[in-house]
């Protein structure tokens, strides 16, 4: 048998369809090509072969999926602008990671020529929650839970504008002595325009929810990575509910601060932010009108994951003559931790020193959820 007999030959109406140039193979090829980009098959080959697009963040986040940060859109009118990245991804042995995606652009202003440069980044940590009780309240509370930010949807437990956002992940990822491991995202960045103008200018995440999306997206992989992933990865699929209220100027010092009865603070330069009002977050923020310096922060934690990130620093003792549970009340952060309706909650206070304001807030959140004052009658004078 010769070697044409080796194999049948094709079907005439299979050997006209079929290219005999090289040319007509290569069209043929492009023809398959954009025909699978139709299907699930074409999708991952678009992202797989011949060029993969960039992947940022452990392989969280692709490039021109989404927020600007990740598309041309960041670069302005610069056509040399950089996109870069630096990341250490978690592993079992040490469960702490960090990833950055840093955006530059250099170019010439189109209105008066002066040199314009930006220079954002958007920041993510993965890792337990300090030891130290100072530490763990100004890295949590300072940044995270103001009057700003939105409870992530879907009962997450965390929170989220466009700027930042934490996670705290599943128990599955505790420390050995029990501290949570949680992720935070940050936006950051300068815009400098001529010799001496220079403003923030953060990257943009796209929104509040779009935030969400690429946090857990990101936590997804740091778990998976750290070998500590839940069956089911988390997924962010509702709206944002209980978003922000607006910065609002006190023009008394007799007004009733983020709508809380009775907290009054002696001056009139301030603006307050009421945050979340649930059954498991309330927060209200108090900042200087002018330079937009905290002057007062005040939180409520009851979503039991969320309040875990401050197990074991509110001490064992009351945090004053007559307070129900137990508390410290510091130079920079307070927090009393006390149960209130069925569960603990945990009542804190950043940039104040005045265990008052501490003692209206708590009185107040607590009567909300219908449970007994948190401070003795008169502690709120």
């Amino acid at each position: 048998m010769s070697e044409t007999d080796e194999a049948p030959a094709a079907p005439a109406r299979l050997r006209r369809a079929l290219p005999h140039s090289r040319r007509g193979r290569l069209l043929l090829i492009s023809a398959l090509a954009l025909a699978l980009a139709g299907t699930g098959l074409g999708t991952w080959a678009a992202d797989t072969w011949p060029w993969p697009k960039d992947r940022y963040c452990w392989g969280a986040w692709e490039k021109d999926s989404g927020p600007d940060f990740l598309g041309d859109e960041a670069f302005g009118d610069d056509d040399d602008g950089s996109r870069t990245s630096k990341e250490t991804a978690p592993t079992r042995e040490r469960p702490t990671g960090r990833c950055e995606v840093a955006i530059a652009s250099d170019y010439k202003s189109s209105y008066d020529g002066d040199k314009v440069t930006t220079d954002q980044q958007v920041t993510v940590e993965y890792g337990p929650v300090p030891k130290a009780a100072e530490a763990r309240l100004a890295m949590v509370q300072d940044g995270f839970l103001g009057g700003d930010m939105a409870p992530l949807p879907d009962g997450l437990p965390g929170t989220v504008n466009g700027r930042r956002g934490l996670l705290v992940l599943p128990k599955s990822c505790d420390t050995q002595d029990g501290r949570p491991t949680v992720v935070t995202m940050e936006a950051s960045g300068t815009y400098t325009s001529g010799p001496s103008y220079t403003q923030n200018d953060p990257a943009d995440l796209g929104g509040a929810w779009e935030a969400a999306v690429l946090l857990v997206a990101a936590a997804n992989r740091g778990m998976a990575a750290a070998g500590c992933a839940p069956d089911e990865p988390l997924k962010v699929s509702s709206p944002l509910y209980d978003l922000p209220g607006r910065q609002e100027r006190l023009f008394s010092t007799s007004a009733d601060v983020c709508g809380i009865r009775g907290l009054h603070l002696d001056t009139k330069d301030i603006e307050d932010q009421t945050g979340a009002v649930t059954r498991d977050l309330q927060t209200c923020s108090v900042r200087g009108d002018r330079d937009g310096v905290p002057y007062l922060e005040l939180a409520m934690v009851a979503h039991p994951r969320l309040a875990a990130v401050f197990d074991g620093i509110a001490g064992r003792r009351p945090a004053a003559r007559g307070w129900r549970g137990t508390g410290t009340i510091g130079d920079k952060h307070a927090i009393v931790r006390a149960d209130c309706a069925g569960r603990p909650a945990t009542f804190l206070m950043g940039a104040s020193t005045d265990p008052g304001h501490l003692a209206a807030f708590a009185n107040a959140a607590a009567a909300r959820l219908g449970c007994a004052p948190i401070a003795p009658e008169g502690a709120t004078r």
